[in-house]
């Protein structure tokens, strides 16, 4: 593992010598006081000033920690002798550094009362946005979903309303059982179809739910040179959003080995002779090993002429139906949705088209960093709740302050978002769950948002609840410090030079 630098422990010394540093923390800090005098000189000094800011003149400052004199007493008494052979201060010199001490008391004294009352850094008012936006950005490189599902999960899903749309029966299969190659071949057909197979169609996408259902009518026009032009509408016909989605990259994470990690978590059968929106398909469903009830975990129907998928559905471990994707109307190679043939034209004024979602996080992480980035303090492991790691983006490639981990077994996808900050208000259309000690939303994409330590985290799914909820448990859950005393300086002085402007 990576040693961490003296900078990596900059905030946490802060913490420590307030009070407020956690557990796990505090012993990696007291591991590198222990071996740096460098960094034990500081807390000492970051001790005697905020003595003198808090103690408000009185003589006795705050105890050094019990703990932090046991651990450092050996080493103390090492440097004392090194201390000794040390040439001592002349007085003429010792006036002009008590000077400069007493100025950066100063300066240090101004930034702490000039800091705002509740101290709090980097504010998070609501993520979930920004994390609808990225987690969309990410579902779309996946073959196994739809477009316009990765399209309609960007739109705040009280825009799209309460609807209770009316589900049509699923295709009457009449065809021979399918065996292992052959779904194989299926599911490796509709991996190489996403990105190739131009196409236009209209597909509603719905997400039952206990309080409230919602749904939306997606219009797309895909082409591979182009990306894919969608109108997201409410089921009533109002335009609630659009843009472009570039076409997925050829390095996209879906590939061989995310089809493989579907076949190793799931059983796979396969049925084919049906019909779906005019198109003929095969049928295949992925079930759960465990399964307690006679229903698939989830099903394609895929074109058995061009790889396409045309319809696909998802459910809970109840058999209960959570997403559900089917086109009403397709047309493959031509814009039927538009009725206009593509032109260079038109093609110049799709690519040109804005962008449906603009993604926080643009630097990639090669999943191989995830060890580095949890020694720098990130919660970030190659497997989470059973899932594996296989997409890791940030807002930054030096010094990231949001963290974007992707998790999938191959059916359904979970981002993890962790951003350096605090929670100031609920997020929008949430609900306080005490079981899971977080904000919840139950919508297209299940969401849950809380605040753990210094950091903000939120889980976002396409999955079922329980899957979320699953996440939220595997993640920390810290005790929200407060204001440090060198985060109280730095955002006092942060605060009076912005009003300097």
């Amino acid at each position: 593992m990576k040693r961490r630098s003296c900078r990596d422990f900059a905030e946490a010394r802060s913490a420590y010598v307030d009070g407020y540093l956690g557990e796990e923390e505090r012993q990696a800090l007291l591991a590198h006081l222990s071996d740096c005098a460098v960094c034990r000189e500081e807390v000492a000094a970051l001790q005697r000033l905020r003595s003198l800011l808090t103690d408000t003149g009185r003589q006795t400052g705050a105890p050094v920690p019990d703990e932090l004199t046991h651990r450092l007493a050996a080493i103390a008494r090492s440097d004392a002798a090194t201390d000794r052979d040390r040439p001592r201060m002349v007085g003429t010199r010792a006036v002009p550094l008590a000077g400069v001490a007493l100025l950066l008391v100063l300066i240090a004294g101004v930034g702490y009362a000039a800091a705002p009352a509740d101290g709090r850094r980097d504010a998070i008012a609501d993520p979930t946005a920004a994390v609808r936006t990225d987690f969309s950005a990410a579902l779309a490189q996946l073959p196994l979903t739809s477009t316009a599902v990765a399209a309609a999960l960007t739109v705040d899903p009280l825009r799209l309303g309460a609807t209770s749309p009316e589900l049509d029966d699923e295709p009457t299969m009449t065809g021979p059982r399918l065996d292992h190659r052959q779904v194989d071949h299926l599911l490796h057909s509709a991996a190489w179809a996403s990105a190739r197979v131009p196409y236009s169609g209209v597909q509603q996408v719905v997400a039952p739910r206990d309080d409230r259902t919602t749904a939306a009518e997606v219009a797309v026009d895909f082409t591979p040179a182009d990306g894919s032009q969608v109108t997201i509408r409410t089921l009533d016909g109002e335009q609630v959003a659009g843009g472009l989605v570039p076409t997925p990259a050829a390095s996209r994470i879906a590939g061989n080995n995310l089809i493989s990690a579907l076949a190793s978590g799931y059983r796979l059968t396969g049925i084919a002779g049906g019909t779906a929106a005019g198109r003929p398909v095969a049928l295949v469903q992925a079930w759960a090993r465990d399964a307690t009830v006679d229903k698939p975990a989830a099903a394609w129907w895929i074109d058995t002429d061009t790889g396409l998928v045309v319809r696909q559905q998802l459910y809970d471990h109840t058999g209960r139906l959570v997403l559900s994707a089917r086109y009403s109307s397709l047309s493959i190679g031509a814009p039927a949705t538009t009725g206009v043939a593509r032109t260079p034209a038109r093609r110049e004024l799709t690519t040109s088209a804005a962008l449906l979602t603009r993604p926080l996080t643009t630097a990639t992480f090669t999943t191989a960093s995830a060890g580095s980035l949890s020694s720098q303090g990130w919660f970030c492991h190659a497997r989470l709740a059973g899932l594996k790691l296989v997409r890791l983006r940030a807002d930054a490639p030096g010094e990231p302050g949001v963290l974007h981990m992707v998790y999938t077994d191959g059916l359904s996808t979970v981002s993890v978002f962790e951003r350096r900050g605090r929670l100031v208000d609920p997020p929008s259309a949430s609900t306080w769950d005490p079981t899971l000690d977080a904000y919840r939303t139950d919508a297209m994409v299940n969401v849950a948002t809380w605040q753990s330590g210094h950091a903000v985290f939120t889980v976002a799914t396409d999955g079922p609840t329980a899957l979320r909820d699953e996440m939220v448990r595997a993640l920390p859950h810290d005790t929200v410090p407060g204001p440090t005393t060198m985060s109280r300086i730095q955002a006092g002085w942060s605060r009076i030079l912005h009003a300097l402007g």
